[in-house]
């Protein structure tokens, strides 16, 4: 059921652009088809980075969830918030948004750049940029790089990617309250800024 429904979600928001997208998966299917890249799949997400090892470990999965399909124990809920294998699809965000984890843009762009998957990202070849609204900073920016937190954060802890959000589409299907979590989670880690949500509400 749930993967009927998000299959159907996606034609029928490329069948009727006027109307909202609900759920950052779907607009996946919309942006690709709008900038005349290949169709986008379900499998472009949970399939990983599509390294070797990544893949195995999705047709391990795979092959899982048909057992547990076949048996009759399969989750029926639509719109999950948690799921045990969402290291697979938060992989590939990185390798999609590697761009995104590695622009500097000051405070405007820190929860990117402080986690531990910019590090990775600009590890494995990604390249540092700066922001066209930063270009006066540029080599103070890049001078000073990254400084990551060891923080337990995923891209998914912020963006939900199956969840239908109202107007989700203009805030990068954030939910605040989850959002607001991972800040804290992340500023905690670091010992600095904003320690609990009410400060962070409040911008101290």
């Amino acid at each position: 059921m749930p993967e009927t429904t998000y299959y159907n979600r996606a034609q029928m928001a490329l069948d009727n652009k006027a109307a909202p997208v609900p759920d950052l998966a779907t607009i996946h299917y919309q942006l690709y088809q709008d900038h005349g890249r290949p169709a986008f799949e379900c499998i472009n997400c949970h399939r990983g980075d599509s390294s070797l090892g990544q893949r195995i470990s999705t047709l391990a999965l795979g092959g899982r969830d048909a057992l547990i399909y076949v048996v009759g124990r399969e989750d029926p809920t639509l719109e999950k918030t948690q799921t045990a294998e969402g290291w697979l699809p938060n992989a590939a965000c990185v390798s999609c948004h590697t761009d995104s984890l590695l622009r500097l843009a000051g405070v405007q762009n820190h929860f990117h750049n402080r986690l531990p998957q910019a590090a990775q990202a600009l590890a494995n070849g990604g390249v540092l940029t700066v922001a066209d609204s930063f270009k006066d900073r540029a080599t103070l920016l890049l001078n000073a790089g990254l400084k990551t937190v060891n923080v337990a954060l995923t891209c998914t802890d912020c963006h939900e990617a199956h969840q239908t959000l109202p107007n989700g589409a203009n805030n990068f299907f954030l939910d605040v309250d989850r959002r607001n979590k991972a800040c804290i989670m992340c500023h905690q880690a670091a010992k600095e800024g904003p320690q609990d949500i009410n400060s962070l509400a409040q911008g101290n």
